[in-house]
């Protein structure tokens, strides 16, 4: 027994260091990446600080006109040139979000462990799917992690919230050439399993109008909400995907429409 003591102390004394620098290690990358995308959402004219009043946050989606060309927007440009891979910046009023978002040539899964510098991060950079193109796609994939911390997508759990979903609809979306918001439309909460009857992140090209109302069938089908007012084929969709946990590798899918041609259904 006491061999066994003798043992099992400094085993139990390892793993708790062991424990402890792990907690260490998270916190001060969560810490890092804050400060980096912080001082990136400054470049880029984005406030990080207090939450927007009512009024504040209404001025800011009113600056966001419909399909509104900037010409070369400076800041975009500015930051285009520490890395070439950044698309575009994204901004939800009424959560963290607000982030660079990134899309490489080939590897989809690039920036899933890499930030805006390139550095190894496990909280990853929001990312375009390598299959979508700002000047042609029809609807726009963003992924980001789910971050036990609040970082990076997590905040898109508070659109599981119908109240939270009519109050804070507007997403922000700012290109080298354009600004343009979008309205929130459906919220999904999919599996991996269920991905096989509607691959929602295959529905990159929908110029075709039968393939754009598959889109919104599937869409209705595993929507935890759905706005009343749908768009029409032609109008452009952001589609924000994260990790979601009250499915078996289930999937929380935000569908945007650009506020240039919605239209109510019924």
């Amino acid at each position: 027994m006491k061999k066994l003591k003798k043992i099992l102390y400094p085993l139990c004394l390892i793993i708790l260091v062991f424990a402890c620098w792990n907690l260490w290690k998270i916190k001060a990358s969560t810490r890092q990446t804050e400060e980096l995308y912080e001082k990136l959402a400054q470049q880029a004219d984005s406030s990080k600080s207090e939450p927007q009043s009512d009024t504040k946050a209404e001025d800011s989606q009113k600056n966001h006109s419909k399909n509104h060309s900037l010409g070369i927007n400076t800041k975009i440009q500015k930051l285009q040139q520490q890395n070439e891979e950044l698309v575009g910046w994204l901004k939800i009023d009424g959560t963290v979000i607000d982030y660079p978002v990134m899309q490489t040539a080939t590897d989809n899964d690039y920036y899933l462990t890499h930030d805006f510098e390139r550095n190894d991060n496990v909280h990853g950079t929001p990312f375009l799917d390598v299959n979508c193109s700002l000047e042609t796609s029809d609807n726009l994939i963003i992924y980001g992690h789910h971050m036990k911390d609040g970082t990076m997508f997590q905040n898109l759990m508070l659109y599981r919230d119908a109240a939270f979903c009519t109050s804070n609809e507007w997403i922000l979306w700012d290109t080298l050439e354009e600004s343009t918001r979008y309205r929130v439309v459906f919220v999904i909460v999919i599996s991996k399993i269920e991905t096989e009857t509607f691959p929602y992140y295959d529905y990159v090209d929908l110029s075709d109008k039968d393939r754009y109302q598959e889109f919104l069938d599937g869409c209705s089908e595993y929507a935890v909400w759905k706005s009343s007012e749908l768009p029409h084929p032609g109008t452009k969709l952001l589609t924000l995907s994260t990790c979601e946990y009250s499915k078996e590798d289930g999937r929380l899918v935000i569908v945007a429409a650009a506020d240039d041609a919605a239209d109510e259904q019924h």
